[in-house]
């Protein structure tokens, strides 16, 4: 046996080998690109030659053995096999290792396979991995995470709408054709409430830094959101083009106003902070202006008249925003309808009878249109009328009408403004500054697009605002003729006070914009244009009780009574006598008949008209009664004076 070690010994010196205990240490393999340890070990000291031999050639370097240990950080940068020999007095030591090509991130249901290990995600329909260098990036619904190849670290970035694909750059690719960068800019948000639903989770689940954008906060139980986070959401609402003036109509600032209600009892404190951060960031919401008499009346039964105050002041310019009550129109356009048929009754009965008796000798009242058609047309009952009650008969009726489509086009405008895009309280969102080029180029429209494109083409949005001179057009302009006359149009405008210096509302300092009021009469006008363009398909389209089958003929039936008040005016004066007694007869029964000539009477024809309506809803008999109070008073003294 002892023979036989000698003899292994022997042989081992010959091949060169080192003596036994001389070691080189690697890991049998490594990650290609990432660094890894060799080790020498109980060799001599001293400086040494060494090979290393790779998939890229050969490299030769020299290590230092130091109380017989060494250590040397080596880079395998290429997958493949290495060999390294280091050269001693002694003979040679050799080592080898595999460099493994880079495990490519992978997403698995447990979530993102990388390098350093497992990334977990909550379930979903996860897009990517999208690999940029050492940083990958996955998406779903609003958010992207990135993190690196490298080491465990996390970003985590807010879409402003649904994505769709991740793309190199990094970029993504959100629904509505629409590709940004990432981060993303901040820019508002466009997408829906199930988008939200999804963040919701996501957010749960993953739990990213705040601040957050202003839309994540919705996902969020209102009740649990720290002034910290009202102050972050309504920063981040102002810094992506949100206003103050202008309307919101999303579901997130709803539960909001919600959530304040049912705190009013429960914890008061609460309920005012999200009060004050509604009426502070989204002041113009559905309800809101009840909402923040509610609350400004609840702060004065709890004793807190100055807090209640800053509420009702507020309200008083948030509806100086707003556009105008209609509220009556439908009462006035049901008050001219009466009054129009009454005077139009009165002076068919009226003049009835001197009318039959010229009609005689060309075939009556009806066989006059089929024997003597245009003759029979010289006899029209308002031929027989005066000159005054021609002129309030057609006005009668054209004020019906207008009334009648300004009602339609508020229902048209109103429909338009409350819903997306103008519903979102901005016009700087592509979905608005798309829909704003695709009216019709009036001034109003140019203004609003100018205003709409200030941060992405200041340029061409200066063009723009030059179109029109619209308050806050003006204002933007940048000089100060056009602001002294901004603010002699609107001298109560807090942006266009604040920029004088003269002070500023209690929405403070921003630029000056368009109001909700303003959007309602650029929007009136645009409505208008379209409708002098097509007047029948745009009356056909306007948002009016009318049934559809009937819109037709109601179009029709305007232009030919339209025609024929026209044409009474070619007409000469009938002047067949009208029977006394039959006269004093339909004129007892129609209040104003005496002074439908000067306009007095209409006066009081269309007090009778709403007396009647009034009567009608069960209000009483009241104006009614006076009416023709006033009348039979009017009919007497006027009897008596003839006499």
């Amino acid at each position: 046996m002892r023979a036989f070690l000698t003899r292994a010994i022997g042989f081992l010196l010959a091949l060169g080998l080192p003596v036994l205990g001389q070691s080189l240490v690697v890991p049998k393999e490594v990650q290609a690109g990432r660094s890894m340890v060799l080790e020498g070990r109980d060799l001599p000291e001293g400086r040494f030659p060494m090979v290393l031999e790779g998939p890229e050639g050969q490299e030769t370097l020299e290590v230092e053995a130091q109380k017989g240990r060494f250590q040397l950080e080596l880079h395998p940068k290429v997958p493949g096999e290495y060999r390294i020999r280091l050269s001693l007095p002694a003979g040679a030591l050799e080592a080898r290792f595999i460099a493994l090509a880079p495990a490519t991130p992978e997403l698995t249901r447990e979530g993102l396979k990388l390098p350093w290990g497992l990334l977990p995600l909550p379930p979903g329909g996860w897009l990517g991995p999208l690999v940029q260098g050492d940083k990958v990036y996955v998406a779903q619904g609003l958010l992207v995470v990135e993190t690196s190849a490298k080491e465990k670290t996390f970003s985590f970035y807010f879409a402003p709408a649904r994505i769709l694909a991740l793309r190199p750059g990094p970029e993504a690719l959100l629904e509505g054709d629409w590709v940004l960068p990432i981060p993303f800019p901040r820019v508002p948000f466009e997408g829906k409430e199930e988008d939200l639903k999804v963040l919701g989770s996501l957010l749960e689940a993953l739990n990213p830094p705040k601040p957050w954008p202003y839309y994540a906060y919705w996902t969020l139980d209102p009740t649990t959101l720290t002034p910290e986070d009202l102050e972050a959401y309504g920063q981040d609402l102002l810094a992506r083009g949100h206003r103050p003036e202008l309307f919101f109509g999303q579901p997130g600032v709803a539960r909001m106003a919600e959530a304040s209600r049912l705190l009013q009892e429960k914890d008061p404190e609460k309920a005012l902070l999200l009060a004050k951060a509604l009426l502070r960031y989204t002041p113009l919401f559905p309800g809101s202006l009840a909402f923040f008499q509610g609350t400004a009346q609840y702060l004065e039964a709890q004793g807190h008249p100055a807090q209640a105050l800053t509420f009702f002041e507020a309200g008083k310019i948030l509806r100086t925003w707003l556009p105008p009550r209609l509220s009556l129109l439908p009462m006035a356009l049901w008050t001219l309808g009466l009054a129009y048929l009454g005077l139009m009754l009165y002076l068919l009965l009226y003049y009835l009878p001197a009318q039959l008796k010229d009609l005689r000798p060309i075939g009556g009242y009806l066989g006059g249109f089929w024997r003597h058609p245009l003759l029979r047309l010289r006899h029209l009952h308002l031929a027989y009328a005066s000159l005054g009650e021609r002129v309030w008969a057609l006005a009668l009726f054209l004020a019906l009408s207008l009334g009648f489509l300004l009602q339609g086009l508020d229902a048209q405008v109103r429909k338009e403004l409350f819903a997306p895009p103008l519903d979102q309280g901005t016009l700087r969102t592509q979905k608005a500054q798309d829909w704003l080029r695709t009216l019709p180029p009036t001034p109003e429209v140019k203004a609003l697009l100018g205003y709409a494109l200030l941060s992405e083409a200041p340029k061409e949005a200066q063009g723009l605002l030059r179109e029109a001179s619209l308050p806050f057009a003006l204002a933007l302009r940048g000089d100060e003729a056009s602001l002294a006359q901004a603010y002699r149009q609107a001298p109560l405008e807090g942006p266009i006070r604040t920029a004088l210096q003269l002070g500023q509302d209690p929405w403070g300092a921003r630029e000056p914009g368009p109001t909700l009021r303003t959007l309602y009469l650029a929007l009136l006008q645009v409505e208008l244009v379209r409708l002098q363009e097509d007047p029948f398909r745009r009356f056909m389209q306007l948002d009016t009780p009318l049934p559809e089958r009937l819109r037709p003929w109601v179009f029709a039936g305007f232009w030919l009574l339209l025609l024929y008040h026209l044409l009474t005016f070619l007409l000469p004066r009938r002047r067949t006598p009208v029977p006394p007694a039959w006269g004093l007869l339909v004129r007892v029964l129609v209040p104003g008949s005496l002074g439908f000539s000067s306009g007095l009477g209409l006066a009081l024809l269309l007090f009778a008209a709403y007396g009647l309506l009034a009567l009608l809803k069960g209000q009483g008999p009241s104006f009614l009664i006076l009416a023709y109070g006033l009348h039979l008073l009017l009919l007497v003294l006027g009897l008596r004076r003839h006499s």
